[in-house]
């Protein structure tokens, strides 16, 4: 899903990619409790108040976000390889369904505000 987006891994869970003056970024989230699901979290990064480095960016937060949805509860089923499977693929198509216009509609100006 993040190659296909265009993103760079940065850590297991986090990934980025560089616009004009800010990062687009999601990370993986597994589920509280040990349940076979996770969830992923979208949103921007400033590189004057998260430097743009890979420590940092590993557990920098975020300015604006959001959590993709999924099914009744909003997460992602990952209790076999082939959930797994599954769930990457509608995980991809709900990404560009709902964050990618997201992010595009974003500006620099428009996040400082």
């Amino acid at each position: 899903m993040a190659a296909e987006l265009g993103y760079d891994q940065i850590t297991g869970i986090v990934y980025t990619k560089a616009r004009d003056g800010w990062y687009e970024t999601f990370n993986l989230q597994a589920s509280s409790y040990g349940n076979p699901f996770f969830y992923i979290n979208y949103g921007v990064i400033l590189p004057e108040q998260w430097p743009a480095d890979r420590e940092f960016l590993k557990s920098s937060g975020w300015r604006l976000g959001n959590r993709l949805r999924y099914g009744k509860n909003g997460a992602f089923p990952c209790a076999t390889k082939a959930e797994i499977e599954s769930s990457a693929a509608a995980a991809l198509e709900e990404y560009r369904q709902v964050a990618c216009p997201w992010f595009e509609g974003l500006t620099l100006e428009a996040i400082k505000r």
